[in-house]
């Protein structure tokens, strides 16, 4: 299950507050998620391993992943190892481009009608996944490749893994990997509301 908020820039007006104020929201959120598996949330409850991936303590079968940009926080929380990335769509960043995407991922960003917006769609796919797998961006990140036509998530490299992504409102995407093997799916949302949730 994912759970998203929104929350205005203008309703902080500085970025360090913004970001408390997301990372406040996103623990709101997972706290009201657990509710539905019949879980109390308790920040001490919470671990993390060597790269900074957040657990549970001594829940060995239930899995989460937040994440915040600009505006918006979310969170997943299954059955399997989550991971979950989400960003502005804004101007393409050219030099992470060259680090981190394939020669077949930099032509699918190039030719795109919408360059900026294709790049966040791959760049968050890459994250999602290394967050899944919970050893950060260390992952040599050009051996995940992901070639997106039209709705379609062609992956290579990432065995065992389904990936579904959201574009919301054509402001955000987030992407989304679990450890197990579904079809990859793409979702476009328009919603005003600034808290909603999606299962799939």
């Amino acid at each position: 299950m994912l759970y998203f908020i929104r929350r205005p820039f203008d309703l902080d007006n500085d970025k360090v507050l913004h970001k408390k104020s997301l990372r406040k929201s996103v623990y709101t959120i997972l706290s009201e998620g657990l509710k539905s598996y019949g879980i109390e949330f308790n920040e001490n409850a919470i671990t993390y391993n060597e790269y900074g991936k957040p657990f549970f303590k001594n829940c060995n079968d239930l899995y989460f992943n937040i994440t915040h940009c600009q505006e918006l926080a979310v969170c997943a929380i299954e059955n399997t190892e989550v991971g979950i990335d989400a960003e502005n769509i804004r101007e393409c960043l050219s030099g992470v481009m060259r680090r981190a995407f394939s020669e077949r991922e930099k032509n699918v960003v190039e030719s795109s009608e919408n360059i900026n917006e294709m790049f966040f769609r791959i760049w968050t796919l890459k994250e999602s996944f290394v967050k899944a797998l919970g050893i950060g961006i260390s992952y040599p990140l050009k051996s995940a490749e992901f070639i997106i036509c039209e709705d379609n998530i062609n992956v290579v490299g990432c065995d065992g893994f389904s990936f579904t992504q959201f574009i919301i409102n054509g402001e955000f995407v987030c992407s989304l990997c679990l450890k197990k093997t579904t079809e990859n799916k793409v979702f476009r949302i328009n919603t005003n509301k600034n808290y909603f949730t999606c299962d799939f």
